[in-house]
């Protein structure tokens, strides 16, 4: 019992163990992890209850006209903590976030035939987080950017295969032309949002876990989601 009265006082004098601190952070990190879900799936269910009518701000491509502001989309709010989680979670969780969140959120509010690649389109956005852990905090934000395109080029081309605008270069086009007052609002909106979700990790210290099987696993899904979605649509 001695021993353990010595241990108690080694960290009554010099704080948490590095073992404990460890756990602790690792505690932390999944409590977060499980936060970020629920504001993910409340978002999404309830927020479009709540959101202001949008504005109405018209382009005209391919003759029609097409509102620039999309009423009702809280993709930001999605692609907002599939990023952060990336960037402050890592590893697992660059995955596991986004996909529960929409593994979740559809099962009550439904999708369609492109649902495998919003979800696999959102864990790129976490995947991307994550190879921008170590860029600033500036840096992180603008690169959401890029990232946020991604994320539509892929989501796109799903829509596409899908056989809604042909199978032809000009329904190709057609496709991506239609979806730009789409990507210009989650540019607009994501980027506007995305600050308020990531400052409050700046403060928070969170255990930067460097495994390499966490990396593979979490790139490796994303690829494994990515490649279904393609077969499902191309069989």
């Amino acid at each position: 019992m001695i021993w353990q009265e010595i241990i108690m006082l080694f960290k009554a004098m010099y704080g948490f163990s590095q073992y404990d601190k460890m756990k602790y952070l690792s505690l932390n990190r999944l409590v977060i992890a499980f936060l970020l879900i629920f504001i993910g799936v409340a978002s999404r269910i309830w927020l479009h209850h709540f959101l202001p009518p949008a504005p109405h701000v018209y382009i005209n491509l391919a003759g029609t006209e097409q509102p620039i502001f999309m009423p009702a989309d809280v993709f930001f709010v999605i692609a907002a903590i599939s990023l952060v989680a990336g960037k402050y979670l890592g590893n697992y969780y660059s995955f596991f976030v986004p996909f529960s969140v929409m593994l979740i959120t559809d099962v009550f509010i439904g999708n369609n035939y492109i649902f495998l690649f919003t979800w696999s389109g959102f864990a790129i956005l976490g995947c991307m987080g994550y190879l921008m852990q170590n860029k600033s905090f500036g840096k992180f934000i603008l690169y959401s950017i890029p990232s946020i395109l991604i994320y539509d080029i892929w989501t796109n081309f799903g829509w596409w295969l899908g056989g809604y605008y042909g199978y032809s270069l000009h329904g190709f086009i057609l496709c991506y032309l239609m979806a730009i007052p789409f990507t210009i609002w989650h540019l607009i909106s994501t980027t506007a949002i995305l600050p308020f979700f990531a400052i409050p990790f700046e403060k928070i210290e969170l255990i930067k876990e460097k495994s390499v099987v966490g990396r593979y696993a979490t790139i490796s899904s994303t690829a494994l989601l990515m490649a279904f979605s393609l077969l499902l649509l191309l069989e």
